[in-house]
């Protein structure tokens, strides 16, 4: 489904977490280079001003990082913000679909209500970053036309566009991305290993030619380190195995769904499938916190 369906508060925290994982990330990389650059530096000396002044550069750029990484909080933000969209999108889908608690079609005072209700919840129990959710929305609907019109297809056309895009949607995107974090994995344990191997490779030509002065073994070791670091960051074995997993639970989910007869069962099957993919969130979140 569109991003423009969902409510405001879906595509403010969606935004804001995508940004804030972007500036976390850049900031470990950056901070990962200076370091690389400041051991080349130590390696083959500072002889000149220039120099000097370029390896005080680095120190500072190295301290800045570090102050912003702890100031402003961008991998709480990133995770908190997802959290934030994730839960929203779940409860979007209840609310389209007539899922409880917004079954009710007798009155859609209560049903509108009570997806409202959660929105203020949702903001009460994440007031303290509040403030890091982008404005770009705030004049933007909580609960769009588009939902609306989805909420009053009948139950043949709802099973229809639940099983297109969602279903189908999350199952695609979940093996996708089992994929590419395998790719990306395997990618970074060679690097990692080809720097020791360099590394290695350089101690041992120090040993046996102690005249040569610059044999750059430290820097591959620090780029090492700094590959690893990118590793356990980025999480891609831990996040290829979830993935590829939840990815296998949707495709059991799918077949289910040819059951479904009336609204009761309807309404099961996608309490059974949100909670599916609220589960796979709230282990995700818990991986952070280890």
């Amino acid at each position: 489904m569109e991003t423009e369906f969902y409510p405001a508060i879906f595509r403010s925290s969606d935004k804001a977490s995508n940004e804030n994982q972007k500036y976390y990330l850049h900031c470990i990389f950056i901070y990962n280079l200076t370091l690389v650059i400041g051991v080349g530096l130590g390696v083959y000396g500072i002889t000149s001003n220039v120099s000097a002044i370029f390896a005080a550069i680095l120190f500072l750029i190295g301290i800045f990082i570090t102050i912003q990484i702890h100031t402003k909080k961008y991998e709480d933000v990133w995770y908190k913000c997802r959290a934030i969209a994730e839960s929203v999108k779940t409860s979007t889908w209840r609310f389209m679909m007539r899922t409880n608690p917004y079954e009710s079609v007798d009155s859609k005072e209560v049903v509108v209500r009570n997806f409202l209700d959660l929105i203020r919840k949702i903001l009460k129990e994440h007031k303290e970053i509040s403030e890091r959710l982008t404005i770009d929305y705030g004049t933007s609907e909580q609960i769009t036309s588009q939902m609306i019109e989805i909420r009053s297809f009948n139950l043949t056309e709802r099973i229809d566009y639940y099983k297109t895009n969602r279903i189908d949607e999350q199952r695609t995107w979940y093996s996708n991305k089992a994929l590419e974090n395998k790719k990306k994995g395997n990618k970074w344990f060679w690097i990692l290993i080809s720097l020791h191997a360099v590394a290695i490779v350089l101690v041992l030509f120090r040993i046996a030619f102690p005249n040569w002065a610059y044999w750059p073994s430290e820097i591959f070791i620090v780029a090492g380190s700094g590959a690893l670091t990118w590793i356990q960051v980025k999480r891609y074995q831990s996040l290829s195995a979830a993935y590829g997993l939840t990815a296998h639970e949707i495709g059991a989910l799918r077949h289910e769904i040819e059951f479904v007869k009336n609204e009761n069962d309807f309404s099961q099957f996608v309490q059974n499938a949100e909670n599916a993919f609220s589960r796979e969130h709230t282990q995700w979140i818990a991986r952070k916190d280890r």
